[in-house]
C-alpha cells in the first residue's frame, strides 16, 4: 500500500471510530467524573426531586422530643389523663358505639397527630385513631387513644398515612376522613406573633369591632389572625373576608352538629393551640372586646416578647381591667365622623379596678409547651414549663365589656365593682392617632361602595 492510500485509509478509519463514539455514546459527550460533580452541586442545591438521595424515614420515637418526663408520650398522655379523672372524682363512662364523632381538624407534627374534635360529653373517653393512604384505603390496625385534653384526640404516626378519622370502636363505622395539616417543626417561625380569637357570634354588630381589634394589634406587631366564625352575617363578614384578602387573616368556619354554642370557645381555644403551634412563636388567646396594652415598658408587646429571654415560660398572663360599654355598636358604616364617634376606644372611658391574677385573665402563650388551654391561662403544661403573671405597672387587658349582653350588668358588674373604685380611662395617647386613621382607612375601602346581596 503506498504512502498516500495509507493516509486515505487512516482518515476514513478515525472518522468511523468518532462517530461510532458519538453514536454509541449520545448524551454523554461530557466526562461522566463532570457529570456526577454537576449533579453533587444540584442535589446539594435543592433543585433535584426528592427521590433522589431520599433520607431514610425517621421512627418518631427516635426524636429526642418524642418521650416527656422520661417515658412514652402516650403513656405520659393515659397518666395525666387519670390523674384528672382521680382529682376531679369523675365517672368513667363508654362512648355508645353508634357515635359519630364530629372533627374539625386535624395536625401532623414530628413525633404525633393530633385531631381537634367537637363532640360534647365524651371528655376523657376512650376513642380510636384511623388512618387512611392516598388512596383512601385503611391502614390497619387502629389505634387506642382517648378524648385527651378535651376535645382534643391524639395518634401515633403510621407511615404512608394522608388522612384521618376517629371512632367509638376499632372497627365499626367513622366519619369522614380529613387531611393531615402540616405542621411538622420548621427552622424559624412564619410569624413572631398571633392571635387566636374566640369564635363569632351573636346579633351585636361586628364590623367596627373587628377592624379596631385587627389595627390595634398590628399596632402592637402582630401578622396574623386565626379567626373562628360559629355565626357572622354578611355585612360583618365583608371587613373579615378584606383582612383574609390582604394577608393579615385566615377564618376557620365552625359546624355545629350539636347545638352547643356556649362550648365552642372551648373547642377554638384547643384548636388554635394546635394550629399555630410551630406556626407562631407567640400566639394571644382572646376575645373581639379585649384590647392587650403594655403600661410603663416603652415598646410594642411584640418588642416585650422579642426581649423576654426566660425559656421556662411558656405564657404571660395579663390581669383585666374592664371599660364599661353601654350601647350597641352602628350596624352600618356611614363615614369618617361616624368612626371618630363611635371607636370604642374613643367613646368609652368608665373603667374598673382591675381584677386579681387569674380572675378572668388573657394570656399569650408559646403553643408548643401548653398542652391544655382554657379560656383565662393554661390548665395543663408540657414538663418544664410554667407561666409569668404580669403587674399592671408591665401589661393590662382593656375589655370593652357590653352591659346588656348575656345579662351582664345584672349577674357580674357588681361583683367587679368590689375590686375597688372606678375611674376614667383612656386608651393610649401614642396608639390613638394611628389606630383611628387605620380604622378609617380600612373601614371606607370595604364600605364605602359596598352593596350587599340579595
Amino acid at each position: 500500500m503506498d504512502s498516500r492510500r495509507f493516509k486515505l485509509f487512516y482518515i476514513v478509519v478515525v472518522i468511523l471510530t468518532f462517530f461510532f463514539v458519538y453514536t454509541f455514546n449520545g448524551n454523554e459527550s461530557v466526562p461522566k467524573e463532570y457529570v456526577l460533580e454537576d449533579l453533587k452541586k444540584t442535589v446539594s442545591n435543592g433543585t433535584v426531586p426528592s427521590e433522589i438521595d431520599e433520607p431514610e424515614d425517621v421512627d418518631p420515637k427516635d426524636l429526642p422530643n418524642y418521650k416527656l418526663e422520661g417515658m412514652d408520650r402516650f403513656e405520659w398522655y393515659a397518666k395525666k389523663r387519670k390523674e384528672e379523672i382521680i382529682n376531679n372524682k369523675i365517672k368513667e363512662v363508654p362512648v355508645p358505639k353508634d357515635v359519630e364523632i364530629s372533627m374539625l381538624s386535624a395536625y401532623e407534627y414530628d413525633v404525633e397527630y393530633t385531631v381537634s374534635i367537637t363532640n360534647k360529653d365524651i371528655d376523657r373517653s376512650i376513642l380510636y385513631c384511623r388512618y387512611f393512604d392516598e388512596d383512601g384505603e385503611e391502614i390497619l390496625p387502629a389505634f387506642q387513644s382517648y378524648n385527651f385534653p378535651v376535645f382534643a384526640v391524639n395518634c401515633e404516626k403510621r407511615k404512608g398515612t394522608k388522612r384521618i378519622s376517629i371512632s367509638t370502636q376499632a372497627t365499626n363505622n367513622y366519619t369522614y376522613p380529613i387531611d393531615l395539616i402540616d405542621r411538622t417543626k420548621k427552622d424559624n417561625y412564619k410569624y413572631e406573633f398571633s392571635f387566636c380569637m374566640a369564635p363569632f357570634y351573636g346579633n351585636e354588630s361586628k364590623w367596627l369591632f373587628i377592624a379596631e381589634l385587627v389595627e390595634h394589634y398590628r399596632l402592637q406587631g402582630m401578622t396574623h389572625f386565626y379567626f373562628y366564625v360559629y355565626h357572622i352575617n354578611q355585612y360583618d363578614n365583608a371587613i373579615l373576608q378584606d383582612y383574609v384578602r390582604t394577608g393579615e387573616a385566615e377564618v376557620i368556619y365552625l359546624l355545629d352538629r350539636d347545638e352547643k354554642p356556649v362550648l365552642w370557645q372551648h373547642i377554638v381555644n384547643r384548636d388554635c393551640v394546635l394550629r399555630s403551634r410551630h406556626e407562631s412563636k407567640w400566639v394571644l388567646h382572646a376575645d373581639l372586646d379585649e384590647r392587650l396594652l403594655m403600661t410603663k415598658y416603652p415598646g410594642t408587646i411584640l418588642d416585650y416578647l422579642i426581649n423576654f429571654n426566660d425559656t421556662t415560660v411558656g405564657a404571660l398572663i395579663f390581669r383585666q381591667q374592664w371599660i364599661f360599654k353601654t350601647e350597641f355598636l352602628p350596624e352600618k358604616y356611614e363615614g369618617d365622623k361616624q368612626i371618630d364617634t363611635w371607636l370604642p376606644t374613643l367613646r368609652w372611658h368608665n373603667s374598673s379596678s382591675f381584677g386579681p391574677h387569674l380572675h378572668t385573665t388573657k394570656c399569650i402563650i408559646m403553643p408548643e409547651k401548653v398542652f391544655s388551654m382554657w379560656v383565662h391561662y393554661p390548665k395543663i403544661w408540657y414538663p418544664g414549663y410554667r407561666w409569668y403573671m404580669l403587674e399592671v405597672e408591665e401589661g393590662i387587658v382593656r375589655h370593652y365589656r357590653d352591659q346588656n349582653m348575656q345579662d351582664w350588668k345584672n349577674k357580674y358588674l357588681q361583683r367587679t365593682l368590689e375590686f375597688g373604685p372606678t375611674s376614667l380611662t383612656n386608651y393610649p395617647e401614642k396608639y390613638q392617632k394611628s389606630l383611628t386613621e387605620a380604622v378609617k382607612r380600612r373601614t371606607k375601602y370595604v364600605y364605602e361602595k359596598y352593596k350587599m346581596i340579595n
